[in-house]
């Protein structure tokens, strides 16, 4: 086998640090979203924020959270101009499948 070349051990390194920095925990979370320790173990056991449970502890990435926030608040503010009866919001829900009708069952 070839030897590793110290330039391509050095990139490993960098790449495995990238990597750990990338994985949030509980405390590294709730600092990223500017709340509470509680706050995260709550949106954890709900399943509402991605993350996973290794052993006792809870991870997730900073990158999984960061969607997290863009997805909700894009859900959000779609909600917010369909209970306003914002026709044009309610199309592009309806086109982009993000909400379904359902209609009513036959007697």
């Amino acid at each position: 086998m070839p030897a590793i070349t110290r330039k391509k051990r050095r990139k490993s390194a960098l790449s495995a640090t990238h990597r750990a920095a990338e994985v949030l925990d509980v405390p590294a979370t709730a600092a990223l979203l500017t709340v509470s320790v509680d706050t995260v173990y709550e949106l954890f056991a709900k399943g509402e924020l991605p993350g996973r449970r290794v052993g006792r502890k809870w991870i997730t990435t900073r990158s999984a959270v960061l969607r997290w926030i863009e997805n909700t608040s894009e859900s959000d503010a779609l909600a917010r101009a369909v209970e306003r009866g914002d026709a044009d919001a309610l199309a592009k829900a309806l086109n982009s499948g993000k909400v379904r009708v359902k209609g009513k069952a036959a007697s």
